[in-house]
């Protein structure tokens, strides 16, 4: 038996009784005469937290579930009819036949039109490769609020959807200055890195999207750690880079191109056993780039004339 705790209000008496000794019902949010019974007041303001636990816990804060999310087909709003065949008791087996029926329909109404069809597509795939690439939740976000805007603009006619989705992930990795080439993103779709390149151009005019220059710094760190490179190394490219770009060498260059020349040239400097060629596959690029970056680098900086001879 819960005894409701009695409390006393200056000032305030029962109207039947007299008495000063109440009794208050949090749950239902009522002020009531410990001795007659008469209600008091029974607009009382809760002063406890505003969520509530269904679990049994009390320190249990969960809601209503997962917040709005543009990775999702529908933001996470809808209801998804569960592959179990029961209903909510519990019971299997009585109303097998309906949940059956429900699920199906379900399914039927989810992904009626073709826009809904192609979002759905774009969206898991946009899941898939962010998984495989290990790329932020935020980032994937941004990718699927641009694709989002695309479709409501029917910017994807003729244009594959998967190949869409990569020119948006593209947008969003380069909006976030994340260092992702586009080799990297057409390997994961097994497409031909062209029509990704074509299809972001495209983008970027459509829906007016200003793109940051990349910064060769943050490729640096990427290809130290693929070529096995110790710190020093990693901080005399990081010092490479910072001063072609104070001489304004990294004009018109790939970022990536730049980055993975002065990681070869703080190689060198260093004394570090690496090739252009081991370079190059840590960068994901040709060895030929590697060479004509460094060779530019070489013949523009005074930064310790690297003992190495150019290959």
């Amino acid at each position: 038996m819960v005894v409701e705790p009695r409390v006393s209000i200056i000032g305030l008496k029962c109207e039947c009784c007299g008495k000063r000794s109440f009794v208050l019902h949090k749950d239902e949010y009522g002020l009531v005469c410990s001795s007659c019974g008469h209600v008091i007041s029974a607009g009382y303001m809760e002063e406890g937290p505003e969520w509530r636990s269904f679990e049994g816990g009390g320190d249990s804060r969960i809601r209503v579930g997962m917040p709005l999310t543009s990775r999702v087909q529908d933001k996470g709003l809808s209801t998804l009819v569960g592959l179990k065949n029961e209903d909510s008791t519990g019971i299997p087996g009585r109303t097998k036949g309906d949940i059956k029926r429900l699920r199906k329909w379900q399914q039927r109404i989810s992904g009626s039109a073709s826009k809904e069809r192609n979002l759905s597509h774009a969206l898991s795939e946009l899941n898939r490769i962010g998984e495989r690439l290990n790329i932020p939740n935020h980032i994937l976000n941004e990718a699927s609020h641009i694709f989002r805007i695309v479709l409501e603009r029917k910017l994807v006619r003729g244009v594959s959807i998967n190949v869409m989705a990569a020119a948006s992930l593209c947008i969003a990795l380069r909006q976030e200055g994340v260092s992702r080439n586009l080799t990297e993103l057409s390997s994961a779709w097994d497409l031909e890195p062209k029509k990704i390149s074509r299809i972001y151009r495209l983008l970027t005019r459509q829906l007016r999207i200003k793109i940051p220059i990349v910064d060769p710094l943050n490729h640096v760190r990427k290809i130290c750690v693929r070529a096995g490179l110790s710190k020093k190394v990693m901080l005399e490219a990081e010092k490479i880079v910072r001063l072609a770009q104070r001489k304004k060498l990294t004009i018109g260059k790939s970022p990536i191109g730049t980055a993975s020349a002065a990681v070869y040239y703080a190689c060198v400097l260093m004394d570090a056993n690496k090739t252009q060629q081991d370079i190059a596959v840590a960068a994901n690029i040709t060895e030929v780039t590697v060479r004509n970056r460094y060779k530019s680098l070489n013949d523009h900086l005074e930064y310790g004339p690297p003992t190495h001879q150019i290959d």
